[in-house]
């Protein structure tokens, strides 16, 4: 799903990088539009997830995994257009995603002499966010290349689900995490309309390894020694112009 994911975005980057080259050919130099990116704007995105992440337990052992899942959010953000064809600006966005995984696991108890009660570890992002600045290359008619880099946030909902030794209950201690980290990517933007524009971008995020996460149930506790999360996310949006 992640090689898949990436795969779309990088085709579709590719495709309207080719139909804006196309365009420029076939339109007289007198006719090209022009767009100013100069100004602020306002829009809504949405698009696909995949997550690669890995737990690490108190005693080294490592499990990978990860999940896919859509992502639907607004932006806000203004642009300055300088030296003709260059424009630089900030963004921010906050998004509902819906990436959630579960995977076999296992919880130790030291007061059982270490004993290892097999578990079920889920984890849940049901939010994305990013702060970032961008630098972009205007060209033709009314498009715009553009990277972009800053600092992102998502939160968490973790949880462990097992058999307790000492009562014999089914017990599922949770945690809900804020987490930030960094996110890069890059993207492609047309001005279609006078105050429109239509983009598609790639962005991956990275919040690192977290370290310890205490999961709480109203009856006992576990720790997860270590939670590494990243996400990969690849979206289409609309941006009105004022």
């Amino acid at each position: 799903m992640l090689k898949a994911l990436c795969g779309v975005a990088i085709l579709a980057l590719s495709a309207t990088a080719a139909s804006a080259a196309d365009l420029a050919l076939q339109v007289p130099p007198a006719a090209v539009a022009t767009f100013n990116w100069t100004g602020c704007y306002v829009g809504g995105h949405l698009g696909g997830l995949a997550s690669d992440d890995r737990t690490i337990n108190i005693v080294g052992g490592t499990t990978d995994f990860g999940a896919a899942g859509f992502v639907g959010g607004g932006q806000a953000g203004c642009d300055h257009q300088f030296a003709s064809n260059w424009v630089v600006g900030a963004e921010g966005r906050a998004a509902w995603s819906s990436l959630s995984s579960q995977h076999g696991s296992s919880v130790r108890f030291p007061a059982f002499g270490n004993l290892a009660v097999p578990s079920r570890f889920g984890l849940k992002n049901d939010f994305l966010g990013s702060v970032t600045a961008r630098l972009g290359y205007a060209y033709g008619l009314g498009w715009l290349f553009y990277a972009r880099g800053g600092v992102a946030w998502t939160h968490e909902k973790v949880d462990d689900a097992y058999v307790s030794p000492a009562t014999g209950l089914a017990i599922d201690p949770s945690a809900s995490v804020l987490r930030t980290g960094w996110t890069l990517g890059a993207g492609v933007e047309w001005a279609f309309a006078s105050s429109w524009s239509a983009n598609v971008e790639y962005n991956y995020h990275d919040f690192g390894t977290k370290s310890p996460i205490q999961l709480i149930s109203p009856v006992e506790s576990v720790t997860v020694a270590h939670l590494k999360d990243t996400i990969h996310a690849a979206t289409i949006g609309v941006n009105y112009h004022y």
